[in-house]
Parts: C-alpha cells; structure tokens; sequence
C-alpha cells in the first residue's frame, strides 16, 4: 500500500471541506425535521428506516465542533437540531426524559429513556452551547443530566441502562456519560461534573477492568460482575485511551484515579487483523467473534495513537498508516462524501447503507488530527503507559 504525503491533513480537509458541508446539506430532513438515520451509497435519504433520536445529537455535536473550529458556519442547523430535539424527542409522553426512537415523520415509536442516549444528548446539547452560547440550550443540557441523575443512578456505581433497570449494565453508556461530563465542566466549570466523572474513572478500574488481564469488559450483572463469556471490543478499549487523556489535561484535584491503563497496546495486541485495521469484538483469548472492522473503531484508533506518549513504537508513522487504511478501505467511494462502514476480513464491503451517526467519530478524529498537526510537541500524554 503506498502511502501519500501528508496523509493527516488530507484526511483533515476532506473532514473540512468534503464531508461536513455535504452533511449540513443532505443529512437533514427539511421536510419533518431533524436528521435523516442513513443514506444509501448513491447519497439519496434512505426513508424506510426508523431514526433513533440520539442520532440527532450526535449531529448535533458534529456541526457544533465543526463550528466551534471554524470548518464551517452551521449556526441555524445546530439551532435548528436543538428545536426539533425539544420539539419532537423531549417529554413528549408528559414525562421527562428523551425518546428512544421515532419513525420517519417524527412520530414517537418508543418511549423508552435511554443512558446511552442521553450521554449523547447532553453531549450534543453542551457542543451546541459551546458553538452557540446560547443558555437555553445549556439549561436543556443540565435538564438532561438532572433526570439522569434523579431515575437512573445507581447505588453501587455508575446508573442503570434505563427506567426498567434492566438487568445487564454495561460499560459503554458509562463511557460516554464520562465523555458528556468532561464536556458539561468545560464548558460550566462546575466541578460537580468532573466530580462525577470521577466516579466512571473509579468504576472503570475497580470493575470494567478485568483485573488478571487488564482488558476491558463490556457487560455486567446489575452487581457489576462481569458476564460471561466475557465479550471485548477493541474500538472502545481506544475510546477510553482517548477519553483518560482528556481527563489528564484538566488540572483538578478531584481526579480519584491513575489513568495508567494500557488499552492501546491491548486492543491492537487483540483485535488487529492481517489487513492493518481493528476487529469489532473477541473474547479475552483474542478468539474473534466478530471479523467486521467497523469505520468508527479505526476512527478511535487514530485518536488513541495521536495521544499516546509512547514514542517507542513509532507512533507517527502508525497514526499516517492507519489514517492511509482509512481512505484505502472505507472513505474511497463512488461519491467523495461517503464512506463504507464496515469491511471483512478480506476487506470485501458489508454494507450498503451510510449511517450518520459516524459523522460523530469522523469529525472527532478529525478534530485530534488538527490539534496534532498544529501543536505536536505539546500532545505527549501525562498518562503514562503500563
């Protein structure tokens, strides 16, 4: 595979000048608001497909950080996309809390309240305010953490999965409420968010973290044993890679915990095929139950190797790799917008929708790109490697 010059900054600026703008124009449905869930590969709205309402927020988030960098002026979308969440997805059953699901006319088909989704929303909504500074949208966004605070926290750490409190709980809404609240305190100052991210910091190594291994486990018991057989994907193990390094760059006394966690060197010693990308999951012996690379997983690698302070591995040249298998496999389509979800393992396509909500992990790793490109002396990580 021959690699092109400056691989990070073309990715960088077709993030910029390709994807984002054509988002802002047909990724939204003028007709019923909101956001359309996928496209088909020749760019038309697929509208047989129910929209889950976070999908929105992750848009949401996507053109706020796009504006916030000055990629694009997307003002009245974001304003628009925070109406037609309040409009059409919140309380809409007199009952706080957002929709789980609407069809495509932006009717509710289901009610439940969901953690994972309202990680994103108040992730969304605190982007939103960032971009806009506008302080009803921050108020909405201090709505959401409320009613998660109030219905879904748990007594023995972290929240449950919903109002239900379904039995299996898992690590990845606790991911992303930890994502949510790092985002809530830069942009309040509140501590009380960095507090209770804390908290997800903490849960993280006393209970997601297989303590023989060190690999990170997906699903638990409503006690937070982990369930067996233990399943891993690779793609989050980078997420938290990513995620601990934000952590480390707020100077805050209330950190309760070490952030030496080395997810990085797990995921690509677990889930790393013979074609270069990661795998979608395995089991803690690295017996792969899903073979699929997933665009988003390889997006979070990139994140994870741009904040790594591990030199000795050649990360540069890793990071300029990766980013190379990113065009080479999945954004290299018949229409420059587009991209390819998820490969084989013989790199055969195994897809044939666009989901939206990728632009979320597009535009994120975009983001770490530019804050390399422009500052790479300063991105070593205080997070040292085990």
């Amino acid at each position: 595979m021959r690699q092109r010059e400056n691989i990070l900054e073309e990715y960088l600026q077709w993030c910029r000048a390709v994807l984002l703008p054509f988002w802002l124009k047909h990724g939204i449905d003028t007709k019923h608001g909101g956001f359309f869930e996928t496209l088909h590969m020749s760019a038309n709205a697929n509208r047989e497909s129910t929209r889950r309402v976070r999908v929105a927020s992750r848009q949401v988030y996507s053109f706020s950080h796009g504006h916030h960098l000055q990629w694009i002026e997307a003002k009245r979308q974001i304003l628009n996309g925070v109406d037609w969440l309040m409009d059409r997805a919140w309380a809409k059953d007199g009952e706080p809390g957002f929709l789980h699901i609407v069809d495509d006319n932006s009717q509710p088909l289901d009610h439940t309240r969901d953690l994972y989704d309202h990680a994103f929303h108040i992730l969304g909504l605190s982007w939103a305010y960032r971009a806009t500074k506008d302080a009803q949208i921050l108020s909405v966004a201090e709505q959401a953490w409320y009613f998660i605070e109030d219905t879904l926290a748990a007594k023995n750490g972290g929240w449950y999965e919903n109002l239900q409190q379904t039995q299996i709980r898992r690590q990845n809404p606790h991911m992303h409420m930890f994502e949510a609240l790092l985002s809530m305190f830069e942009v309040t100052k509140d501590t009380a968010y960095l507090i209770r991210a804390d908290d997800i910091a903490q849960l993280l190594l006393e209970r997601f973290i297989d303590q023989k291994s060190g690999y990170l486990f997906e699903e638990f018991n409503n006690n937070w044993t982990a369930m067996t057989p233990a399943r891993i994907e690779p793609g989050h193990m980078m997420e938290w890679t990513w995620l601990l390094h934000q952590r480390a760059q707020i100077p805050a006394k209330t950190a309760t915990t070490s952030c030496q966690i080395n997810f990085l060197q797990h995921g690509e010693n677990l889930g790393r095929q013979e074609n270069g990308l990661l795998i979608d999951s395995c089991d803690p012996n690295g017996d792969i139950s899903q073979h699929s690379s997933r665009l988003w997983v390889q997006c979070e690698w990139l994140k994870a190797l741009l904040t790594s302070n591990d030199q000795s591995q050649n990360l540069d040249q890793k990071a300029n790799d990766l980013c190379e298998r990113l065009f080479t496999y999945f954004i290299n389509q018949d229409h420059p917008a587009l991209w390819m979800d998820a490969v084989s393992k013989n790199n055969q396509p195994l897809s044939n929708r666009v989901p939206a909500s990728i632009v979320y992990h597009l535009v994120s790793a975009a983001a770490q790109v530019e804050q390399f490109l422009s500052q790479p002396q300063t991105l070593e990580s205080s997070c040292p490697s085990l």
